[in-house]
């Protein structure tokens, strides 16, 4: 009597059902990152970069830096905010002069770090050539607004003669010298001895402010509940928190990983502010 053999197939369904592991509990996330630079092998050959990269935005990481930077050191802050908290801003634009404004309208001490060699203001800076008194707006020669708050700041400029209303064209000029003008609205201000002033003069009246500049933060350390700032290993101070008011354009990409990451995740403040302009 010949016996006809059944093909075997292999299927999950003919597999025994296998006993469900016991349930364990999720353990905490910690995020962890290195303020160093990562190490690269000195014999590795050179690749040549690439004539049409796309230039990615200002304040943006690559994945590829991202990955390449985080090691194993913890950062943990397990103490509350002391009762006289002092906040280290980093950048001395519109967005960290109006941070430092509204910090000491709630009594915290702040200190604003700038890289400016002739004042601050970063995107509404202003050169003067002397003595012929030329003044150039060489990154912002005009603003709108679309909030509220901002609109109070500008009309506050303008009683005291600092801006003024736009009246003139608007546009960019092409390749071949053809020139587009921009649509009338919304309406455009300018600083009338350059923008500037309009920095200095968010700072007129304060008294918990103190500026330091030219200042290029190049560390930013945690240690003990506090952050520690440094300049190419000079020591700048430490604070119980940190605001970056800057870019990124001229900040190495381990310090945008390692500061704007853990304090984002990490640090909690009692308010919130938002800026708009």
């Amino acid at each position: 009597m010949a016996l006809s053999t059944l093909p075997i197939f292999s299927s999950p369904f003919l597999f025994p059902l296998k006993t469900p592991k016991p349930f364990k509990p999720q353990k905490p996330l910690t995020i962890t990152c290195s303020s160093q630079e990562p190490k690269r092998p000195s014999k590795a050959p050179q690749r040549p970069t690439p004539r049409n990269r796309k230039r990615r935005p200002y304040g943006t990481s690559r994945r590829s830096i991202l990955k390449k930077t985080f090691t194993q050191e913890q950062v943990k802050f397990t103490a509350s905010v002391s009762d006289d908290p002092h906040v280290g801003i980093i950048g001395g634009g519109m967005a960290g002069l109006v941070c430092a404004l509204s910090l000491e309208k709630r009594g915290v001490r702040s200190t604003v770090f700038d890289t400016g060699m002739h004042g601050l203001g970063g995107r509404i800076g202003t050169r003067v050539i002397d003595p012929q008194q030329l003044i150039f707006d060489h990154a912002a020669q005009f603003f709108t607004v679309s909030d509220s708050r901002f609109a109070e700041l500008v009309d506050y400029w303008l009683k005291r003669g600092l801006v003024q209303q736009w009246q003139g064209l608007v546009g960019a000029i092409k390749l071949g010298g053809h020139f587009v003008p921009l649509p009338p609205s919304p309406p455009r201000f300018i600083g009338i001895k350059g923008m500037r002033p309009l920095a200095d003069s968010l700072l007129s009246e304060t008294s918990m402010v103190n500026v330091v500049r030219p200042c290029w933060i190049s560390k930013l350390e945690p240690f003990n509940g506090m952050w520690h700032l440094s300049e190419n290993g000079k020591p700048c101070g430490q604070f119980d928190a940190i605001v970056i008011a800057h870019n990124g354009n001229s900040m190495p990409p381990y310090f945008l990983v390692s500061s704007v990451l853990v304090f984002s995740l990490q640090l909690y403040l009692p308010f919130q502010i938002r800026f708009a302009c």
